[in-house]
């Protein structure tokens, strides 16, 4: 059985998917603090092996910390996605797994230890948590146009919370996040709409990869993410 057979998802619903995938990624990516993102991509590409894939994100690190934890970034808000929509099946999960296992191979072969791994998801989760309506929201302009810049998806993450201040209300947006805050006030409703919904908490803890004995050598600055 074929990933998408598992999900059992049309087009549309994939591309949408797919999206919150790299989303998940750019999003965790720029909260961790030590990294930047300059785009993600919905187009067809190959993997350095010369797979087939569907989606890319670049961006670069400045810690191993940074780069580990932004490897479970995208499966993390698929994972939620999934219990939030009521979308969730042990099958759908494994596909998310699945989709995920070069992320999985990538944090591995780091030589990062066990405890570094468990600490990165677990930050990866939290920061998802907090920042989950700029994921929905750059996943939303990511399904649509195909493209994310990394200016964009900053605005997103940094757009002031809902429940601003008064004060704070009062101060003009930056044109990035004018141009783009329905999206997130959007999110925002599509968020709180799925919270209540949802019948449970998502339990999104996967058993980790267990860490390679050798390392890759020095860290590489740069990375594309492909999906």
């Amino acid at each position: 059985m074929t990933v998408e057979q598992a999900l059992q998802f049309d087009d549309s619903l994939w591309r949408r998917f797919t999206a919150l995938h790299e989303a998940g990624h750019a999003i965790v990516a720029l909260a961790t603090g030590k990294a930047s993102v300059s785009e993600c991509v919905i187009a067809p590409t190959k993997t350095t092996s010369g797979d087939e894939a569907s989606a890319y994100t670049e961006l670069r690190w400045d810690s191993l910390d940074a780069h580990l934890t932004l490897l479970y970034g995208g499966a993390a808000a698929q994972q939620r996605w999934l219990h939030e929509q009521q979308l969730w099946s042990p099958l759908r999960d494994s596909a998310v797994e699945a989709l995920a296992s070069h992320d999985y191979a990538a944090a591995a072969a780091t030589g990062a230890a066990p405890e570094q791994l468990r600490q990165a998801q677990t930050t990866a989760l939290a920061l998802r948590d907090r920042h989950w309506a700029a994921i929905l929201a750059a996943g939303a302009l990511l399904e649509r146009n195909g493209r994310v810049s990394g200016e964009t998806l900053s605005a997103l993450l940094h757009q002031p919370p809902a429940t601003a201040s008064p004060a704070t209300a009062q101060t003009p947006l930056s044109p990035p996040v004018a141009a783009f805050s329905h999206f997130m006030d959007r999110a925002r409703q599509i968020a709180a709409e799925s919270q209540r919904r949802a019948s449970h908490t998502p339990d999104t803890t996967a058993q980790l990869p267990h860490a390679q004995s050798e390392s890759l050598g020095s860290q590489q600055p740069g990375h594309r993410h492909i999906r």
